[in-house]
């Protein structure tokens, strides 16, 4: 108990550190831990859809242009297809790398002085690359696993689109940021009692915080604290449940030298992901979890989605 409770002052320091810490490209916050813990490399390819097609404002839905601004956001479709490889040089140590391939459409409605002009754009193109190193910690006689995880993004991803009258989208919505950032976290593993007493249920709690450097345009997406509590139960032969609650608090962007407004950027959001996985072969699962919004906060007026759905298939090898 009282290795859980400097596990925890650790978690809550963590928060009071980088809770301060905006809105860039839109991704599903969910935790993405493997199931396939042992395995020597991991793969998985996920599918991410998110449709922001209702203002915000605060924690009420408005209309297009309720708050007055440069360019009234209309809507975004995100789509990232995103390639994960794991790989685990000692029973302790693990590392991956993951690269999503992103599609958007993106329309606003730019307020100028001859009057109100819609601007749309559809573009793609790869993202930034990810890379975490993960240590796990296993004290001696205790059935909880802990880890920590350092890691960063390069600024591998494309940065500019094809313009429209003139325009590019702001340097958040485009595939790559153009920045170097740092990631950070920590997290438990653990088993509890299922219903019934007949079998374990794993649980999962892991925190991140990501540091954005500055990118395009000198322009810097604020930066971002995630906490997730997961868990997995066997309904029945490969078929299991999966159940998520996902926190995300983003701070204001810093808009650089474009004409963007910070006011408009960052806030708060928790999720319910509820899910499935089946198992289609040894060491092999597809899964798929939709998330809904249980609590959203935006600064200014943003977009939002009313769910976000995240798909994938899932190898381990060797």
């Amino acid at each position: 108990m009282r290795r859980i409770g400097y596990f925890l002052a650790l978690a809550l320091a963590l928060v009071a550190r980088v809770s301060l810490a905006g809105c860039g490209c839109e991704f599903c916050p969910v935790d993405q831990g493997s199931q396939w813990h042992e395995a020597k490399f991991t793969f998985d390819l996920t599918q991410q859809y998110i449709d922001q097609d209702q203002p915000r404002v605060g924690t009420e839905d408005a209309a297009v242009g309720a708050i007055s601004s440069e360019h009234d956001e209309v809507r975004t479709i995100n789509r990232a297809t995103t390639a994960s490889l794991g790989f685990r040089p000692a029973e302790a140590w693990a590392l991956s790398a993951a690269l999503p391939y992103v599609s958007r459409t993106h329309e606003h409605i730019h307020n100028d002085p001859g009057g109100p002009e819609p601007q749309h754009w559809s573009y793609s193109g790869f993202g930034d690359l990810e890379i975490l190193a993960t240590h796990y910690i296993v004290p001696q006689g205790g059935s909880t696993r802990y880890f920590v995880r350092l890691g960063g993004k390069a600024p591998t991803g494309k940065t500019h689109v094809q313009e429209v009258d003139g325009d590019q989208p702001e340097p958040a919505s485009r595939p790559g940021t153009g920045s170097w950032d740092l990631l950070a976290g920590l997290g438990a593993e653990w088993r509890v009692g299922a219903p019934g007493g007949e079998r374990a249920l794993p649980v999962r709690l892991s925190l991140t915080g990501r540091l954005n450097g500055t990118g395009t345009d000198d322009y810097r997406v604020g930066s971002e604290f995630q906490a997730h509590l997961g868990t997995e139960y066997a309904v029945a032969g490969p078929v299991a449940a999966l159940l998520q609650t996902n926190l995300r608090v983003r701070g204001k962007d810093d808009v650089g030298t474009t004409d963007e407004e910070a006011g408009h950027t960052g806030g708060t959001s928790w999720y319910l992901s509820p899910g499935v996985r089946v198992a289609v072969a040894p060491q092999t699962s597809i899964y798929g979890l939709y998330q809904l919004p249980l609590y959203q906060r935006v600064n200014g007026i943003q977009l939002t989605a009313k769910a976000n759905l995240y798909v994938g298939i899932s190898r381990g090898i060797l």
